[in-house]
């Protein structure tokens, strides 16, 4: 089929945007598995806080990719997304290759369904989700694009009266089609490597490289910077809900100190290895109440593991040791939580048998449910950020920095809470 020499440039420009898809979808990807902790755009300061959205722009990312909308049948949208974006710079590759119409029909017909969809995902971030997420809405704008661009290609494969009118040397077909399209991949390899780079910034990036490995203990050193609490979290009225679980220290004290955390956070084991050489050395100076809290899906097993542990006077021998184990996999297998637990003398082979024993184990999930509900009332910002770990000092929020979490700063919290 001879083409209209007008549509060159624009078969180009439909394969570089459906690629320019592919980088933003895997951008997602990269981002979400680092907790957004620079944000949805991942051009932000990296944050302390680990495994969700610490900072406005990325916590509308975490919202809409972690939430009850964020799969389909199953499979989550990025996935979708990917594959979509895929198969439309492969369908128009073939395409420009073999020059056979149906495949830019096939092409036009998949982008058309893309945009239906894509157009449900927007309504649902505006009107039921009510947050957005900035990679998503590029996205977005990509498939509008596509979907204006194959309109406009359409249009003029449709209305041209002469296909070939300058009667120009046909156009060659094969691989040798493909030798325009060089910059166009050469691009896009370019930009998929830059946003692997940017991804690996983040801890989670550098942590993923040996997922096998248990991750390297790692101290908060006593950095620069001002010790301060932060102004988007409103002081907590009522701290009952998180003094009524394990706690260290002083229970006369006047100063009560709070941390929420994942066992599987691993910013969450470095403020643990700061806040406990904290209270050894300053038993008398507060009360230290500790609330495990599953920022993951991943996460509820071992929670229940503490809570068990709890019972049974191990709570802290177990967290210290699932601290201990933590690698980059956020989660244990049940093997690895059996040894666990038979690691601080516990039973493993008896905590197994309780999760198969549905009245058992739900009676402790609903109080892993009714702490979840207290912590994100609680300690969910004003503008909407949830992250762990958490520390709450008679009720005012600490910042989540490596200053404000250091043992100089902890020691000037709990000081200044003393005073009368």
């Amino acid at each position: 089929m001879a083409l209209p020499a007008q549509t060159s440039l624009l078969r180009r420009l439909l394969v570089g945007v459906a690629l320019l898809g592919v980088v933003v979808v895997t951008h997602l990807a990269l981002q979400k598995a680092n907790g957004f902790a620079a944000g949805c755009t991942g051009l932000g300061d990296v944050d302390f806080s680990s495994g969700a959205a610490v900072t406005g722009e990325g916590s509308g990312c975490a919202t809409v990719t972690e939430g009850e909308y964020a799969d389909f049948l199953g499979i989550p949208n990025i996935t979708l997304g990917l594959i979509f974006y895929v198969i439309v710079a492969g369908l128009r590759l073939a395409y420009a290759g073999v020059r056979d119409d149906r495949l830019r029909l096939a092409s036009f017909g998949v982008v058309t369904a893309g945009l239906l969809y894509t157009a449900y995902l927007v309504y649902l971030q505006a009107a039921v989700i009510g947050s957005f997420c900035a990679l998503c809405m590029t996205s977005a704008a990509i498939v509008l694009t596509l979907f204006a661009l194959h309109v406009i290609e359409h249009r003029r494969l449709t209305t041209a009266s002469d296909p070939a009118p300058r009667r120009a040397a046909p156009e060659p077909a094969g691989f040798a089609a493909l030798r325009p399209y060089v910059p166009v991949l050469g691009g896009f390899a370019v930009l998929l490597a830059a946003t692997f780079g940017l991804a690996a910034r983040t801890d989670g990036a550098a942590q993923a490289a040996d997922a096998d490995t248990l991750l390297p203990p790692r101290r908060i050193e006593d950095v620069t910077g001002a010790c301060t609490y932060d102004a988007d979290y409103l002081p907590i009225d009522d701290m009952t809900p998180f003094t009524q679980g394990p706690s260290l220290g002083d229970p006369g004290a006047a100063v009560t100190v709070v941390e929420v955390f994942d066992p599987n956070c691993p910013h969450c084991r470095e403020l643990s290895e700061v806040l406990h050489p904290f209270i050894e050395e300053n038993p008398d100076a507060a009360q230290y109440f500790f609330m495990p809290h599953p920022l993951r899906q991943e996460s509820i097993g071992q929670v229940v593991a503490l809570k068990v542990a709890q019972r049974e006077g191990r709570f802290f021998e177990l967290m210290d040791e699932m601290f201990r184990r933590q690698d980059a996999t956020w989660g244990m297998t049940m093997p690895e939580l059996v040894e666990t637990l038979e690691a601080v003398g516990m039973d493993g082979a008896a905590f197994e048998a309780m999760l198969k024993d549905d009245a058992q184990l739900q009676g402790f999930l609903t109080q892993i449910q009714a702490d979840a509900e207290a912590v994100t009332e609680a300690f969910t910002s004003q503008s909407g950020r949830m992250s762990v770990p958490k520390l709450a000092i008679n009720g005012r929020v600490v910042e989540s920095t490596y200053a404000s979490y250091s043992e100089r700063c902890l020691a000037e919290f709990v000081a200044e809470a003393q005073a009368p």
